[in-house]
């Protein structure tokens, strides 16, 4: 049996992306996977060594904020990666919204890069802005969202397994998405808070942070607002619930969300 060596390549501050991208490479390259986590390293220390060599393929997995790929995700991805000819599947994961113009930001970055793209996704994962009171695809990924998942890596597979190792003729992968693209999310201070009566100083939130804009000084929790990427990883991970978004934009727009988005949706497939 031909032995896929592949790579995942990924961006997950609240760990949905991931779970995703586990679950498709366990169908694709069950033998054989690494992976390059960007999510929480600054990208300037990434080398040449995390390089997966020629040949292997790539599996990238991005979040969606706002119907975008996040900038600092982008950011680290053209600091960091080189796709040098590999094939590569893309998967992007939105909060049961949307996806919008994401997936195509994402296969138009990886041809950038270097990659040549042979398949697709979208897939579930719960809002970050979803609570208790109103939650926005709560539990994606579920046991169902990882079991497609498990079973499009499989498909990836077959689909090289017919195609085997032709290059220079791979016609570009269409999906869904509009150019120029919509805009992203914009810098504002907004971010969580903290709530000093409940906060034990455990500093969980400052190491989920993906764009350290957390830190823990003389006793207090410090928020750079500005540098906040509003993903809520702070939130999910606090272990007394002294973490929360109180601002009330963002509550009325998970409110909203609650209330316009709670149909399930189910993943979408390109291959």
């Amino acid at each position: 049996m031909h032995k896929f060596e592949a790579q995942q390549i990924l961006f997950s501050p609240t760990g949905t992306t991931r779970k995703i991208l586990e679950s498709i490479a366990s169908g694709l390259a069950p033998d054989s996977c690494t992976q390059l986590d960007l999510t929480y390293t600054a990208s300037e220390k990434f080398s040449s060594e995390d390089q997966l060599e020629n040949g292997g393929m790539a599996l990238i997995g991005m979040p969606v904020h706002a119907g975008r790929i996040p900038a600092l995700a982008v950011e680290r991805l053209r600091a960091c990666v080189q796709g040098k000819g590999r094939k590569a599947v893309l998967v992007v994961v939105y909060g049961n919204r949307a996806y919008d113009d994401a997936l195509l930001e994402l296969r138009d970055l990886a041809v950038e890069l270097g990659f040549a793209p042979v398949a697709a996704a979208a897939f579930l994962g719960e809002h970050s802005f979803s609570t208790t009171d109103h939650p926005v695809g709560h539990g994606r990924p579920d046991t169902i969202d990882l079991e497609k998942a498990l079973n499009f890596g499989r498909s990836v597979r077959e689909k090289m397994l017919e195609v085997g190792d032709t290059d220079g003729d791979t016609q570009m992968l269409n999906v869904p998405g509009n150019f120029p693209y919509r805009e992203g999310v914009q810098p504002a201070p907004i971010s969580p808070e903290t709530d000093a009566d409940t906060c034990v100083l455990c500093g969980d939130c400052a190491r989920s942070c993906p764009s350290t804009a957390i830190t823990l000084i003389n006793d207090t929790v410090e928020t750079d607002k500005m540098a906040c990427l509003r993903c809520c990883a702070c939130v999910r991970v606090c272990p007394t619930g002294a973490r929360v978004m109180v601002h009330p934009k963002i509550l009325e727009l998970g409110r909203t969300l609650h209330e316009k988005f709670a149909d399930r949706r189910e993943p979408e497939l390109f291959l």
